[in-house]
């Protein structure tokens, strides 16, 4: 054999392992990134309250321009609403368990008083129905009832969220007193729905 063949044959062997370490010690050039899963919890925020206030005031409001046997509808759809804006965040959860307890019993009282005489009503794009009109007293306790248990849930809150929990129950509280003064004539009615408004932040 001669000696440019053996030489050949080293400069392949040695150039064969130089490749093969290379490669080992290299790990690949693909950058290898790692998923942290940065997803962002949702928490307590002055938007998120805020939001759920202002669904609760407006609705009312909104709804006070019903008749009477259509009112329990549209408060129902109001708290509906307002649970809907929490559904989703933990960390109003005892929040939306008040406006469900509430949005519930007004769900029951008016699927069971419903007026089959009278047509659906509608106002913007929803349509309410209506009570039988001995049943309003009735409907009107029960309502009152669960906005009163609503805000005991929210004012016993955990002292970290009372600050946000204080202003929903200011809210329901003033929805509670509007609808104890439903029956009252037309300009009373104006008159303190009016104070309740600029009593509880928009």
């Amino acid at each position: 054999m001669s000696s440019k063949t053996i030489l050949a044959g080293l400069l392949a062997l040695i150039f064969s392992c130089a490749t093969a370490l290379a490669g080992g010690e290299g790990g690949g050039g693909r950058d290898m990134g790692m998923d942290t899963g940065g997803g962002h919890r949702s928490g307590l925020s002055s938007k998120a309250t805020k939001a759920v206030v202002k669904t609760l005031v407006s609705g009312f409001e909104r709804c006070g321009t019903l008749p009477r046997v259509y009112k329990y509808d549209c408060y129902r759809h109001t708290y509906k609403l307002a649970a809907q804006k929490l559904s989703s965040n933990q960390a109003y959860a005892e929040a939306h368990r008040a406006l469900v307890l509430v949005e519930e019993t007004l769900t029951r009282s008016v699927k069971q008083n419903l007026d089959p005489a009278q047509p659906v009503k509608r106002k913007g794009l929803n349509l309410y129905r209506a009570v039988k009109p001995e049943a309003v007293p009735q409907i009107k306790r029960q309502a009152a009832s669960a906005m009163q248990k609503a805000e005991t849930i929210l004012l016993r809150s955990p002292a970290n969220k009372q600050v946000h929990y204080a202003r929903i129950a200011e809210a329901v509280n003033s929805n509670k007193v509007l609808l104890r003064s439903a029956l009252l004539p037309g300009g009373m009615i104006r008159l303190a729905w009016s104070l309740l408004k600029a009593a509880v932040p928009a």
